[in-house]
């Protein structure tokens, strides 16, 4: 990658910087990273969620900042299909586990959101039932019967739906009781307090009403052995943090996966992973 650095230039003008992502798509500066998420006693990994990435300068916006002004210029209906279509492609390479891929506000907002997602899995032949759609709560809150009447229409083309970051926002119950739902992802903020009364107390709360209403439940920003063993007795389906992995290439999903399958056991096959990836850095500094 060296050498290969794009400046998207961020000015004023909101069309230009809409211009410069639409640009950044067709140069392949974006690219994508995923983080695994493993089944809650940490034997094996079920899916990977979908992360997008920009090969940029230090001083340039960030992801985040690029996917805040994608929103608002409108070019996040490109950069979310975009995401959408390389994490279908790609995962098409990992039969034994499902993909999650992020879904904005804007994205939700837009009533061929269905058929646009339903185009990308007939194009990249990832069966639907291996995507995952994760959806914040601040797409609910804007137009909850919208954003209620898209779910429904995913669901009916057999995708798996989250609602992600929960806790971070409103957190209604309203939301659990009337979306049809598979999922709901414990936001990191909540798994970090797990060691104080009032914050493990919420989290045996969430997970005994989510398992209570048939919905699976991931907790996300796992970072150590005391939060996987509070999390696990309460009953979390998933994980997903850096205690088992961080963010990493596609190619190395396929490692894991392949380590994984053989008579290594988890733990031993992220430590190798790990150990690669870092004589990979080494070599290419």
């Amino acid at each position: 990658m060296e050498g290969t650095v794009a400046v998207l230039g961020v000015g004023k003008d909101g069309q230009d910087v809409r211009e410069r992502i639409l640009e950044g798509i067709r140069r392949n500066e974006f690219f994508l990273e995923y983080q695994p998420q493993f089944m809650a006693d940490g034997s094996r990994m079920v899916a990977v969620e979908a992360l997008l990435r920009w090969t940029r300068p230090d001083d340039a916006p960030s992801v985040t900042e690029i996917i805040r002004m994608a929103e608002t210029n409108g070019a996040i209906h490109e950069l979310g299909a975009f995401v959408l279509r390389e994490a279908c492609r790609q995962a098409m390479a990992w039969p034994q586990i499902n993909v999650a891929v992020n879904v904005s506000a804007v994205q939700l907002r837009d009533p061929d959101f269905a058929r646009g997602v339903e185009a990308i899995i007939r194009e990249t032949g990832l069966p639907p039932q291996r995507l995952e759609l994760e959806i914040v709560e601040s797409a609910l809150i804007e137009d909850f019967e919208h954003a209620k009447r898209q779910i429904a229409e995913l669901r009916r083309l057999d995708m798996t739906v989250a609602l992600d970051d929960f806790g971070t926002g409103y957190s209604s119950l309203t939301y659990l009781l009337e979306l049809p739902l598979d999922k709901l992802k414990i936001d990191r903020s909540i798994v970090a307090g797990v060691d104080k009364v009032q914050s493990a107390a919420i989290v045996q709360a969430v997970v005994a009403l989510a398992r209570a209403l048939g919905l699976r439940v991931t907790a996300e920003g796992v970072e150590t052995e005391q939060q996987h063993r509070f999390l696990r007795a309460c009953g979390c389906h998933c994980l997903q943090g850096f205690l088992f992995s961080r963010p990493v290439p596609p190619a190395l999903i396929s490692e894991m996966l392949a380590y994984s399958a053989g008579p290594m056991s988890p733990m031993l096959s992220r430590a190798k992973y790990e150990g690669q990836a870092a004589r990979r850095g080494s070599a290419g500094r």
